[in-house]
Formats: C-alpha cells, structure tokens, sequence
C-alpha cells in the first residue's frame, strides 16, 4: 500500500468511525433511519461531484459506517448515547 492509500484509508476509516459515534448517540430507534440517509449522502455526494470512480468503494464506506455502529452498540460504550 502506498502512503497516499494509505493515507486515504485511514480518512475513510475515521470518517466512518465519526459518522457512527455521531449516531450512536441518537435514540436506539432512530439509528436504522440516520445509517440509511448516511449512505444516502455519502453516495449522492460522490456522484455530484463527479467522484464516482469506484462505486464499490462508496458502498464499502457506507456499509463500514453500519458496522461500527454495531460494534459501539455490542460495547455499549458510545459516550453519551444510548447504546
């Protein structure tokens, strides 16, 4: 892996753990709404901006958005939020 992959690895990594914590400190049953228009964002934003090179990639993202918040929520450790 290059430094610059890399370097766009850990951002998607960060982004995703972010996006998570931030909804993971919504109410428990408002969560499956906020993962959906996440991806939602995520995917209309890359395609607006013309940066759709590799889909695949966009769908990895939003789908790791959902797996962290699953990961905060098996913890129970979201600070603040009610997992």
């Amino acid at each position: 892996m290059t430094p610059e992959q890399k370097a766009a690895y850990d951002a998607i990594i960060g982004m995703a753990h972010r996006v998570a914590m931030k909804i993971a400190e919504l109410p428990r049953e408002q969560r499956a709404t906020a993962v959906g228009r996440a991806r939602e964002l995520l995917l209309q934003t890359a395609s607006e901006h013309g940066d759709v090179s590799d889909p695949k990639l966009l769908v990895l993202c939003a789908d790791g958005i959902a797996v962290v918040l699953r990961e905060i929520e098996m913890s129970g450790s979201s600070e603040g939020g009610h997992a």
